[in-house]
């Protein structure tokens, strides 16, 4: 690693490497290299330059091109700067990007939200309309993302509907990795690490060449925490270990000039604890809702007739720590705190992950004629889950879940590009098929619907019952189970055009067609030991005259409307969703001179249409929310005013339509059942700006920061306890109005042979909400964080030890506010945390 360069030295070094077009940023102090990829196949070119907030070279229209260069609303990353914050996977990226963020679902998988447009979906198998990609390769359902974010070379995310280029059609945006790739230098890299929850891990990679023409890499990450960092309010035992591995081997081969193929495995397994809810508030809505109690006194004094231990309504609590929490340690007995009956089937209280993904992405590449190439993108991918998860948020069993399923997902592109002095084309075709399982196994001793169930099933038991069976279902419906399966099939043709009008004003039009299939079947279902079978039965042979026949492991989701039911007509739902679209993109950017880029465009974007995995009564809760669409106007400004410093700012209007959102709706059983509505009308209003200044020698800054007006315009639905209400001018889930981050670093000498980076980053986000109604319960508070990172490295960058804070404040703050069912649950972020870590080049 150079020295710490003067003012006049560094301009001087910045003029010589525009003088050779090296486009290329440092992101950090410390290093002075900045990999410039080429159509993003990872051959870098080492470049120098001065700032560590500047420009970079990227590929998001599938060509190298400087980000100051080009019309589009992008943040770009490399590699030293999200080591210095801590990111490490795709939710860390909220650190870095205002207008983004991650919430955790009541069932597991993250919520992605950009600019307002997100998806509030708790389902495994419902895709994002925030794409994920690793070196242009979409992961488009977001529990397949958290283990590909290792030994990258760098991270764009391009804002607002991404219809045109890209594989998988998204409305609010996408975030592409760039993983280092194979070259021919032998080298290689190991980091040690250590920190706070008795956490350590190893990482690094090995890269050379293996024959002529032939290179490869291998890039490996290990992580562990032993000391879990939740920590129960009532019997104070741990939840939050860590333990997740990744690799990525990659094998470069060049026959000849004009070709080049890039063979990649990606695997990442976690068997990490999950996170527990904090329950903050108690609704029993089967005894608010059906029977009208509105108190807790009302409430303790109707439980034990419905078989409901009192100590349900004493488990909320509020909490002061992100380590609080609770869940369940001990299975109640099979009839409550008394015991009885038969079928007992004991929820799994292994509150861990043991999932798993393993893929495959063969990248190729020939010039067919100096001016026009050919590239192929194919890739598989494998992803397998077993996830138990305490829902509810208490050490009494209310909602206990096990996620188990597959997704086989599979893509091929094809694409032609050409350059000539003015034009640059890109057109092609795209197809995906992926085959998707989801089984959500329940366990709900405490459930107050569910206990109204089996209270009114005993009032339908004939005189010859016995008191096995009365105790069956007394006692019964304890577990149930919610499967689906999907096959969904994508193709579409794309094409893109950038015409160079004159020497300043230039003009892209792109256009897509898509046309989407879902084929889908599903039912929610007895698990096999006739636990809700028993209950159900009973229950429906009271209420109705057409009554219930499930047998042990049967469906018990009804194929038509509570009315009429129809004799035994219960079993799996089948629905297919057909759907095409036309998206398109067409922009003008005009460069007033060297330092000055004013842009504008127009988008229409698409995300595919989603069926859910939802506790089903009957068919038509299956029915699909259809594809949404996002109309998309952006006008923006990138500046260099002085060099070394970047000043950009867009504003951007979405008028958009079908926004797909997970609600509840009415059931007379139930009071109120999940499933995916779309929204008429809503619109979201944006600004975004964009700051980096090198303030004084050594001591460079960056801020960026959005503001959002996402509101509903046009829609009618229910709240949780079934209660109709008017939606407009509601708020969306998830999406502060204002977010800020600030980051300053400041690189230093220390001694003849080593340098220094501080490295400081502030965020602020304010106050969101989880639902639509604005119940004050469901408030997601606004918060600052801080975290920090000194970096003590030699000269020659082949030595690097790291001192590491983040939430230095040990702040308090959640991200997502649910009630799945009787518990109003938030999931917080981590406390304080600190580590160390040492890396080694060789």
């Amino acid at each position: 690693m150079k020295p710490v360069l003067s003012p006049n030295a560094r301009l001087q070094s910045a003029v010589r490497l525009a003088k050779i077009g090296l486009m290329a940023s440092v992101l950090i102090p410390s290093s002075t290299f900045a990999q410039a990829i080429e159509n993003g196949d990872g051959n870098a070119e080492v470049a120098a330059d001065d700032t560590p907030f500047g420009e970079i070279v990227v590929t998001a229209q599938k060509r190298d091109q400087n980000t100051q260069d080009i019309g589009i609303a992008i943040a770009a990353f490399g590699a030293g700067q999200m080591e210095a914050l801590g990111v490490v996977d795709v939710k860390d990226i909220a650190t870095l990007v205002p207008g983004f963020t991650v919430a955790k679902s009541f069932r597991g998988p993250p919520i992605y939200t950009l600019r307002g447009v997100g998806f509030n979906t708790p389902n495994m198998s419902t895709s994002s309309p925030v794409g994920v990609y690793l070196d242009e390769i979409a992961y488009p359902y977001p529990i397949m993302t958290e283990g590909l974010s290792l030994d990258l070379s760098r991270v764009e995310v391009l804002k607002g509907p991404q219809g045109t280029l890209y594989g998988r059609n998204t409305t609010g945006g996408l975030i592409n990795s760039i993983a280092n790739k194979p070259t021919s230098d032998q080298s290689g890299e190991v980091k040690l690490s250590a920190g706070s929850y008795q956490s350590y891990g190893v990482e690094g990679f090995l890269n050379g060449g293996i024959a002529p023409n032939l290179n490869a890499r291998l890039a490996f990450d290990i992580q562990r925490a032993d000391k879990g960092w939740q920590v129960s309010v009532t019997h104070g035992q741990r939840l939050g270990k860590v333990d997740k591995a990744a690799a990525r081997f990659s094998l470069g081969w060049e026959p000849s000039d004009s070709a080049k193929f890039l063979l990649t495995a990606n695997w990442w397994k976690d068997k990490s604890d999950t996170q527990a809810g904090q329950s903050i508030a108690a609704f029993p809505r089967g005894l608010i809702a059906f029977l009208g109690l509105n108190t807790p006194a009302e409430w303790q004094a109707a439980a034990p007739g419905l078989g409901l231990p009192t100590e349900i309504f004493s488990q909320s609590y509020t909490p002061t720590s992100g380590k609080q929490a609770n869940w369940v340690i001990q299975n109640l007995p099979w009839g409550g705190m008394n015991g009885g009956g038969n079928n007992f089937t004991p929820a799994p209280l292994d509150f861990r992950k043991n999932n798993e993904m393993l893929s495959f992405a063969l990248r190729g590449e020939v010039n067919v004629t100096d001016a026009i190439k050919l590239t192929s993108l194919t890739s598989y991918a494998h992803f397998t889950r077993h996830e138990g998860y305490d829902t509810g948020g208490w050490d009494i069993e209310n909602l206990i879940g096990l996620g188990e399923g597959s997704i086989k997902s599979f893509s091929q592109e094809l694409r032609l590009s050409g350059d000539s002095d003015r034009l640059h084309w890109v057109a092609g075709a795209f197809f995906a098929r992926d085959k998707i399982r989801e089984n959500d196994k329940s366990w709900g001793a405490t459930i107050s619907t569910v206990a109204l169930v089996r209270t009114f099933g005993l009032l339908s038991a004939p005189p010859s019952t016995t008191t096995a069976q009365l105790e069956d279902i007394q006692w019964g419906f304890r577990d149930w189970e919610n499967l689906i399966n999907q096959t969904v099939t994508s193709k579409a043709v794309f094409g893109q055009v950038e015409y160079k009008l004159n020497d300043q004003l230039n003009l892209t039009f792109g256009m897509r067609y898509t046309k989407d299939k879902a084929e889908f079947s599903g039912c929610s279902k007895d698990q096999g030991d006739n636990s809700i079978a028993a209950s159900w039965n009973a229950f429906f042979n009271y209420a109705t005259p057409f009554g219930a026949n499930v047998q042990p492991g049967g469906c018990v989701t009804y194929l038509a409307d509570l009315v009429p039911f129809g004799v035994n007509a219960q079993g799996m739902v089948s629905k297919v969703l057909d759907e095409d679209n036309l998206s398109g993109r067409i922009a003008l950017d005009y460069h007033v001179n060297d330092d000055v880029l004013i842009y504008a465009s127009a988008a229409r974007g698409f995300k595919s249409g989603a069926f859910p995995n939802i506790n089903a009564n009957v068919a038509p809760q299956y029915d699909p929310a259809k594809q949404e669409e996002v109309r998309a106007f952006e006008v923006g400004i990138k500046t260099s005013p002085a060099r070394g410093m970047i000043f950009n700012t867009s504003a951007f209007y979405y008028d958009y339509r079908d926004k797909q959102l997970f609600v509840n709706t009415p059931d007379p059983v139930y009071v109120t059942l999940n499933s995916i509505k779309n929204i008429p009308k809503s619109h979201i209003f944006g600004i975004e700006g964009e700051l980096s200044v090198p303030l004084f020698r050594g001591l460079d800054a960056r801020v960026t920061a959005t503001y959002l007006n996402a509101k509903i315009d046009t829609y009618s639905g229910f709240n949780d306890f079934g209660q109709a209400r008017d939606f407009a001018g509601a708020s969306f889930p998830f999406t502060p109005k204002f977010q800020l981050n600030g980051t300053l670093t400041y690189g230093f000498d220390v001694g003849p042979n080593l340098n220094a980076r501080l490295t400081a980053n502030g965020r602020y986000s304010s106050s969101s909400r989880g639902d639509l109604e604005g119940d004050p319960l469901f408030r997601i508070d606004g918060y600052p964080l801080f975290d920090t990172n000194l970096a003590v490295m030699t000269n020659d960058d082949n030595y690097q030890f790291d001192l590491f804070v983040r939430n230095i404040g040990n702040k308090y703050y959640w991200n997502s506010v649910q009630l799945p069912l009787d518990s109003l649950v938030r999931y917080a972020g981590m406390p304080r945390t600190w580590g160390v870590s040492f890396k080694a080049k060789f």
